[in-house]
């Protein structure tokens, strides 16, 4: 299992979520699932061939930068309407 961490952003590569050529990565703040607008975990689904950097490098910007986790946030939120 292939784990990032940055500040209080914990980001982990489910092993066996490689379902129709995609990778999932679960985010966690504090200890606890970050939620999403909806109040689900959030998730965030790559290619399977996404490269390991392409992925840390989203899991530390999503750390890091406010503005781009809120556009994230957002985009996920209205995604599935």
């Amino acid at each position: 299992m292939t784990q990032w961490t940055f500040g209080e952003y914990c980001f982990e590569l489910v092993a066996d979520g490689q379902v129709a050529g995609r990778v999932e990565v679960l985010i966690h703040r504090g200890g606890e699932p970050f939620l999403d607008m909806h109040g689900a975990p959030l998730r965030k689904i790559f290619p399977a061939k996404a490269s390991l950097a392409r992925i840390e490098q989203f899991c530390r910007r999503f750390a890091t930068d406010d503005a781009y986790r809120t556009g994230t946030i957002l985009k996920h939120a209205f995604a599935c309407c």
